[in-house]
């Protein structure tokens, strides 16, 4: 989360930045609001995200963070849309059928794990979530990140089961279940090229310079560190 964090702190007007990454251990990670109450689970680590949502299990997935500019595309919600295009076309590439839902519920941040219902405009095959997102201004910069399910079972997770307006039980999905088995580095390139394809531009690997590194060390050791953060709701 420090990285993200800072990937924000230093976008310039006119540039933007995508992160793709998994994690070493399974995580549970927190929306920035959300209560995390009785949650910690011995077997797994835990962060609290800058941005908003409910909880994600990081387990057996790649999660994506994209920087623009606050103002960029027209505002969060041009941007919220875009990223989600991105993501759509990099997933279609690999064989899902994937798409951007119209429908569904925004839920309030205790309402249980973040995958148990699909919200207009996300990521879905079916009505089944397969992407969730959430974003956060950083002072001059949006940050948007999310998970990318590759296999696994998010609703192992404690928590009521959600359902949309018409009863029906929604959940997620994974793209070993919609595709069969998937190589990480596969989707990887597949998210890569739509970005490029969607926002356009001129696009070059990144590296953490020294003040970026000093930057990260900063959040870390101040916040996403810091179990005062992490438990704090």
């Amino acid at each position: 989360m420090a990285r993200d964090h800072a990937l924000a702190d230093m976008v310039q007007p006119g540039t933007a930045a995508l992160r793709l990454y998994g994690w070493t251990r399974p995580t549970l990670s927190f929306g920035r609001n959300e209560p995390a109450g009785a949650r910690r689970v011995d077997a797994l680590d835990h962060v609290r995200r800058p941005t908003g949502g409910r909880a994600v299990l990081h387990d057996r997935e790649l999660t994506y963070a994209v920087v623009v500019p606050y103002r960029a595309l027209g505002g969060p919600r041009t941007v919220y849309r875009t990223i989600n295009e991105a993501l759509v076309l990099g997933l279609r590439a690999l064989g899902a059928d994937a798409s951007i839902s119209e429908r569904g519920r925004v839920l309030p941040p205790g309402a249980g794990p973040c995958f148990r219902v699909a919200a207009p405009g996300e990521v879905v095959v079916g009505s089944r979530k397969l992407v969730g997102s959430a974003q956060a201004r950083l002072g001059e910069a949006l940050l948007q990140h999310g998970s990318i399910l590759l296999a696994g079972d998010q609703e192992r997770m404690p928590g009521p089961r959600e359902q949309d307006r018409t009863g029906t039980d929604t959940g997620s999905t994974t793209l070993e279940a919609q595709i069969g088995p998937v190589d990480v580095c596969d989707v990887r390139v597949a998210v890569e090229d739509a970005f490029r394809r969607v926002l356009g531009g001129k696009w070059g690997p990144g590296e953490w310079d020294d003040a970026g590194a000093r930057r990260i060390a900063a959040l870390q050791t101040r916040r996403y560190g810091q179990d005062s953060w992490t438990w704090r709701r």
